[in-house]
């Protein structure tokens, strides 16, 4: 088992929270909220809230709905109690009853969903879970783990055939490579069953290996970012640190020459001859003014971002420098995102950072910020809940903090935060690593220590 390196563990202060009732009494009045709350549509490179911390703007009314959490609580259900080696990420395997982990040491395991069929309904349950033993792919002598290194995130094409991973390589540079996927059956049960029992496991072959991108990334080992993502595009997203040091001295944050401190989008299916991705031609930089593979920048380590399966907006979890945790959200219809400045290292969070000039405008603000009270360091991003099992939850963030290991949600509406509490669920502290999602909405919690669990119902 690791640890982050100090950087991602910096000194507390008081967090900042928005008050609700605050918020609907001017929203209902008509007169304007200071800049501490949300803009209502932080738009893909411009955004209405101001990068000035005194600037006003207009309270919005969230519209109708729960404004609080109160009475909403989670636990965590173990479905790999242990048994995996630092687990970083999870994926679904699209159309397969499949959830892939990647292991930071350079391993992919294989989680096999348990079903069986339930005539009285006419509709397949989940039964139970089981990790497959051994590796689906093994790159661990292509990775090093110094630091935050490591293989970091997986991703894949939406017919599963094709499987994306981001790890580092011996020398610290980040790549991000393709492997063909098949399937493979087997069948158990014994001699003479009747029927057999069908189970379905895959085959990735090493040989297929491509490397799409290799960024380099050599001077320092921590904000390798890490995060891959299929988007409701089809495209590929892929989070990049800003490439480590404290506060970011070469700026690469801001710079739109280099891919550091940026979230990416590329278009592997829409690959020519001889190349090994597209750049989707609705990318801010597609045709000038940056590298073209940029989807928004100003992050220092986005230690995870989603999508909302039902809204298809972006939230991005951002790490921050010594004090100040921030959740971002990028409503799609605004772009979700699309050439959005989230501010580092102008900003950490909602907080003047740098001081050296001005910043520019059209910064994208926090949704919600929070600072190193009660023990927490550093924020884990998660997903906008759309399962079944916690039918309270629906519609809320989930996410974490690595350092208190306690499961957070947080609601809000049309960019006003409601509510952030606690929910129940937690796992060891110094070791909430990753959130995951299946393909039924439900959401998963991946420890360091080597368990996956389920978040349920309280």
């Amino acid at each position: 088992m690791s640890s982050p390196p100090p950087d991602r563990r910096p000194p507390a202060r008081t967090r900042r929270r928005l008050l609700v009732t605050a918020l609907a009494l001017l929203g209902a009045l008509g007169l304007t909220a200071s800049a501490c709350a949300s803009s209502d549509s932080p738009a893909s490179g411009a955004s209405t809230t101001s990068s000035s911390s005194t600037t006003s703007t207009t309270a919005v009314d969230p519209g109708p709905g729960p404004t609080s959490l109160e009475g909403v609580a989670v636990r965590l259900d173990p479905v790999v109690p242990n048994g995996l080696d630092d687990p970083t990420a999870m994926a679904t395997r699209p159309m397969r009853n499949q959830l892939w982990v990647t292991e930071r040491p350079g391993r992919v395991r294989i989680v096999s969903v348990d079903t069986t069929y339930d005539k009285t309904t006419g509709k397949t349950k989940r039964t139970g879970y089981t990790l497959l033993p051994g590796a689906a792919l093994d790159v661990s002598s292509l990775t090093t783990t110094s630091g935050e290194r490591g293989l970091l995130g997986l991703a894949f094409s939406t017919d599963g055939n094709t499987l994306f991973v981001d790890h580092t390589l011996a020398n610290g540079d980040i790549v991000v490579a393709s492997y063909q996927v098949e399937d493979k059956s087997e069948f158990s049960g014994g001699p003479g069953a009747t029927p057999p029992q069908a189970g379905r496991v895959a085959f990735v072959d090493p040989a297929s290996r491509r490397e799409l991108l290799t960024i380099p990334h050599q001077e320092n080992s921590n904000h390798n970012g890490g995060q891959l993502l299929l988007g409701p595009d089809g495209y590929l997203y892929v989070g990049v640190g800003d490439g480590g040091g404290s506060g970011d001295p070469k700026g690469n944050g801001q710079s739109t020459d280099t891919l550091l401190g940026k979230i990416l989008r590329v278009d592997p299916a829409g690959a020519a001859l001889g190349q090994a991705y597209a750049v989707p031609p609705s990318n801010p930089f597609a045709t000038s003014g940056g590298r073209p593979e940029i989807y928004l920048y100003g992050v220092r380590n986005p230690w995870r971002f989603s999508f909302d399966d039902a809204t298809g907006d972006l939230w991005v979890a951002d790490v921050g420098q010594n004090a100040v945790e921030e959740v971002d959200w990028l409503p799609a219809s605004s772009g979700a995102g699309r050439g959005a400045n989230l501010g580092w290292s102008w900003f950490e969070g909602d907080q003047r950072f740098r001081t050296d000039g001005t910043p520019p405008e059209g910064t994208v603000k926090p949704l919600l910020t929070y600072g190193h009270d009660g023990g927490r360091c550093a924020i884990t991003g998660g997903y906008v809940y759309r399962g079944s099992a916690v039918p309270k939850l629906v519609g809320t963030y989930v996410y974490g903090d690595y350092c208190t290991g306690a499961i957070r949600g947080l609601l809000a509406r049309k960019g006003i935060e409601l509510d952030d509490r606690p929910l129940g669920g937690q796992v060891p502290a110094s070791s909430l690593v990753s959130f995951g999602q299946d393909d039924q909405g439900e959401l998963y919690v991946l420890s360091s220590t080597g368990s996956l669990s389920r978040i349920v119902a309280g």
